[in-house]
């Protein structure tokens, strides 16, 4: 069994507890306008191409048999549209200007990786988180690296938005420790523009995993001019009160992921956004407190 990964990232201190590692899986249904891993959306692979270190050597040129990368006045230039993501030009890139997102791993390939660092694992509690991208797309590939991982006494985590079907979710989540459970906004219009599945869709998978008796942990990205408003911070902790969930993280806007919208030539709507600080959510975060429920700013 094969999944298709974007990254494996080493030494995270959030998304779980302690020291963790993060599987992250290509391919979302979801259209979020400010996802800051943009290259996690597509299930294929894709080529990105940052001009900002590229050094107009041109040695790409010759080695795209598409013949999508050309020479205009010194620089290097790339149409998208002519690319088929083979990823033939990466190796002649000295200055590392291009990437080839997404490869094939073996369930056995990541959970070596994995095994490289069980010691900071017990040492700090902490394990490994599956995220994406929407990793519960992946479910079958995630459920036998969790059940592996629960063989080794490694904890699991999966970072999910809960819009699939419970069954494909259900397959995906059941050897995993802990579930962390974003909710973007709770307006059933608003939802609508990030998918095309229902809202209640993900409201009743939230709570069915709840009655199963997972833990989950929500996770709120708060977003200027979308979700960051009281109203949806109290529907979020009225959620959480029925559901008997313990701990809600509420995540500021950033822009760290903006320069990967240019290099795979896609429009970043929230460019003229400034990120948010983390003292801007305190007082969401009393109320939440207020109720009872942990509340942690940067998740």
């Amino acid at each position: 069994m094969k999944g298709n990964i974007l990254n494996i990232e080493r030494y995270h201190y959030t998304d779980g507890n302690g020291i963790r590692i993060m599987v992250f899986m290509k391919g979302c249904n979801l259209r979020c306008p400010w996802c800051s891993n943009p290259e996690s959306q597509r299930y294929d692979r894709q080529l990105a191409f940052n001009k900002n270190k590229c050094v107009n050597c041109g040695r790409c040129i010759p080695a795209c048999p598409q013949q999508a990368i050309y020479m205009d006045n010194g620089k290097v230039y790339m149409n998208h549209s002519l690319c088929h993501n083979c990823g033939k030009c990466v190796n002649t890139c000295f200055s590392d200007a291009r990437i080839l997102y997404g490869k094939e791993m073996s369930v056995d390939e990541v959970m070596a990786e994995i095994l490289k660092e069980r010691s900071y694992f017990v040492r700090s509690k902490g394990g490994v988180t599956f995220s994406g991208g929407e990793a519960a797309l992946q479910a079958d590939f995630v459920r036998e690296c969790s059940r592996r991982c629960r063989l080794e006494y490694i904890n699991t985590a999966i970072e999910t938005a809960g819009a699939v079907r419970w069954e494909t979710l259900w397959h995906g989540v059941e050897y995993i420790d802990e579930v962390l459970f974003d909710i973007k906004t709770l307006d059933v219009v608003d939802f609508g523009k990030l998918s095309d599945e229902p809202l209640q869709l993900v409201l009743n998978n939230l709570s069915r995993l709840c009655d199963k008796g997972k833990k989950v942990r929500i996770r709120c990205p708060i977003i200027p001019g979308f979700n960051d408003h009281l109203e949806f911070i109290q529907g979020v902790v009225k959620i959480a009160l029925e559901n008997g969930i313990e701990q809600i993280d509420l995540l500021p806007f950033h822009q760290m992921g903006s320069y990967k919208y240019k290099s795979l030539d896609k429009p970043y709507a929230y460019k003229e956004e400034k990120a948010l600080e983390k003292d801007a959510l305190i007082p969401f975060a009393e109320i939440i407190r207020e109720k009872g429920i942990k509340c942690l700013i940067g998740g």
